[in-house]
């Protein structure tokens, strides 16, 4: 058994939703998705200070953390933010520290 066995399926949550947005540039990337909606990975590319291998690297683990939606549009991609996924983050928090929202359902959107 693995030591990781052993954490309540909570904690294992929180741990996997917070690590997909565990780096600056993936917060910085959602933040965008969020202001802009759907873009190509050269629209983010053009926005913010960083290389488009690192863009891809980037929305490549948000994508694998449910955090963004990528839609094939021709040659290229479209990305969007999952909203849902932000809302999972909260709920998970909250479970994980006890606090309860003051409203059924606290939305970031």
């Amino acid at each position: 058994m693995r030591k990781t066995d052993s954490f309540e399926d909570s904690l294992q949550a929180l741990a996997r939703l917070s690590k997909a947005i565990g780096h600056p540039a993936r917060i910085a990337i959602l933040l965008h998705l969020k202001q802009q909606g759907a873009c190509t990975c050269q629209d983010i590319v053009d926005a913010l200070p960083y290389s488009q291998s690192t863009v891809s690297g980037h929305l490549q683990k948000l994508k694998e953390g449910g955090y963004i939606l990528m839609k094939p549009v021709k040659t290229s991609s479209i990305y969007s933010l999952r909203k849902e996924s932000l809302n999972e983050l909260q709920d998970s928090l909250g479970e994980v520290f006890g606090i309860k929202p003051e409203k059924k359902q606290l939305s970031l959107f």
